[in-house]
């Protein structure tokens, strides 16, 4: 079973890759100004997800969720990542779909994601495919995701890359 986590590790690296790619290649370009609503509403959420979910999972971990609290913190860091990578993937198509590679490496993300967050959002497969095998290192796993992705994503938003016209 070793096959599994190797896979896992091997499927974030890439969806790490696809994404820190698609943030270089989408520098130079401006997004299409038609799907500027769907854009300027899904770049609010890749925003304000991580202050919601803290909230959201702190009363559901105080009240509903008490048992097995550190593999649901885990499983809650590694499945709100991927759906944050996929979130950005389908706004980037959108912004940019006339772009072939863009369009390519975006597929690629939001197939690969999508993957991954079907097989890791039941919390018995989770537990199973990654807690059960590396446990506490799934924290770090989570947290270095969400840290990846916010520290580019704001980096590019600070200084006005995202822009769309």
């Amino acid at each position: 079973m070793k096959e599994g986590i190797i896979i896992l590790y091997l499927g974030l690296i890439i969806i790490a890759c696809l994404f820190f790619y698609s943030q270089r290649a989408s520098l130079s370009l401006v997004a299409d100004s038609k799907l500027q609503l769907p854009i300027k509403r899904m770049e609010m959420l890749i925003v304000f997800a991580p202050f919601v979910s803290v909230v959201v999972f702190s009363i559901l971990f105080l009240t509903v969720l008490k048992g097995q609290l550190a593999d649901r913190i885990s499983h809650a860091l590694i499945v709100f990542s991927l759906w944050i990578f996929f979130t950005y993937f389908i706004k980037t198509l959108f912004g940019y779909w006339k772009n072939k590679n863009i369009l390519l490496v975006t597929f690629v993300g939001i197939l690969l994601t999508l993957y991954f967050i079907i097989q890791l959002t039941p919390l018995d497969n989770y537990t199973k495919l990654v807690f059960l095998k590396i446990g506490n290192f799934s924290f770090i796993i989570g947290i270095v995701l969400i840290i990846l992705f916010y520290s580019n994503y704001l980096h590019k938003r600070k200084f006005g890359f995202a822009r769309v016209n």
